[in-house]
């Protein structure tokens, strides 16, 4: 019986640590990978964390079973965050999503950074680094990994000469997962889309940090313009969104903002009447119904100036079902008139029968008293 009660003991143990694991993405948004992949990336991703089937990508290396190790459930916490040039990279800190609602929660996690490459350079082991870095300090000793990227490593910048802002974040490079400071990774299993290119998906069911040391001093904090940046849906002028539905559902993040930080966000209708300001804004989602008509809408700071703001344009137009509300309407007014006036005749009808004679009636007088049929001519 103690020995029963020893193996239960153990095996919640283990339940609950599965169900507090820690998930981090990296997304390479260096310009030498084309957004394309980025948005076949995003879908994969969401295919594999949910158990669903591989739409675009195929396995390059490792096994269809080892997908399984990468599906998420209620309990775990997941992290996401862009990679690049040093300043992109030096800025990695992940907001843990708790995964609960498992379909509406990895779509704020992965919706929660812009997938859009934007910066000149891949900064590929100082990311892995900093993942670790942050793993570390938040007491977190064993992680699951997955590296999106097309692998062209530029750590040491312009000419390949080291340009790394202080001691510390070069030893955290350099001493990353070496004999001395070793990290096990559980190795990687690899998707791809195209046979011919770099770009690639690496899974790791299990990166183990308790052997890793963070080295000693300071970093130098590199602090670039904040900027709000509008995700989904993301149109131009020339090139609106088109929304076959009225409900509109917007989110965009803020890089390098101060906490507290509110968001405004306007909508005008480009020729037409609708005006929609919203304030104060905590959460950087927001979903509204909108009319048919095209719209500019501006995603601004509320109460933090500097900060730049993001506009995106949409097209609403819900399928073109109104004119069947407006062609029955016409119907139904069209049978209700018809319906009235074909009861007045039949009532006029009704009314001349009445007052005419009967001609089988004896009682009745003659129509006409006269003995030629002159009078019928």
């Amino acid at each position: 019986m103690k020995k029963f009660k020893i193996i239960l003991f153990l095996f919640l143990f283990a339940t609950v640590l599965y169900a507090q694991d820690h998930f981090f993405i990296l997304v390479d948004v260096s310009k030498s990978v084309r957004q394309s992949e980025l948005n076949d990336a995003k879908q994969a991703i969401n295919e594999i964390l949910t158990g669903a089937p591989l739409s675009k990508a195929f396995i390059a290396h490792g096994s269809q079973q080892d997908l399984a190790l990468f599906r998420i459930k209620a309990g775990d916490k997941i992290g996401i965050a862009r990679f690049g040039s040093l300043s992109t990279t030096l800025a990695i800190n992940p907001q843990l999503t708790t995964i609960q609602n498992i379909d509406a929660d990895l779509s704020t996690a992965i919706n929660s950074i812009s997938w859009t490459p934007t910066d000149n350079q891949t900064y590929l082991t100082l990311a892995k680094a900093k993942i670790s870095e942050f793993a570390k300090r938040n007491n977190i000793s064993r992680y699951r990994l997955c590296l999106i990227s097309d692998n062209v490593n530029d750590d040491f910048g312009p000419n390949g000469l080291p340009n790394y802002p202080d001691d510390y974040t070069r030893n955290l490079v350099e001493s990353y997962n070496t004999s001395t400071n070793p990290i096990r990774e559980a190795g990687f299993t690899r998707l791809k889309f195209d046979k011919t290119s770099l770009f690639t998906i690496s899974f790791s069911p299990s990166v183990d940090i308790t052997g890793y040391t963070l080295p000693g001093g300071t970093t130098t904090t590199i602090v670039d313009n904040p900027a709000i940046s509008i995700n989904s849906p993301k149109g131009t002028k020339n090139s609106p969104v088109l929304l076959k539905s009225e409900t509109l559902n917007l989110n965009w993040t803020c890089s390098h903002c101060p906490e507290g930080i509110r968001y405004s966000v306007r909508i005008s209708q480009e020729g037409g009447k609708f005006r929609e300001n919203k304030t104060n804004l905590t959460s950087n989602r927001l979903s509204i119904n909108l009319p048919n008509g095209q719209f500019s809408i501006t995603v601004s700071s509320s109460n933090v100036t500097g900060v730049s703001s993001d506009t995106t344009f949409i097209s609403v137009n819900e399928g073109g079902y109104g004119w069947l509300l407006v062609l029955s309407t016409l119907l139904a007014g069209a049978g209700g008139g018809y319906y009235f006036w074909d009861k007045k005749r039949r009532e006029k009808i009704e009314n001349v029968f009445e007052n005419q004679p009967d001609i089988f009636d004896t009682n009745t007088r003659p129509i006409n008293n006269t003995t030629h049929n002159s009078e019928y001519f």
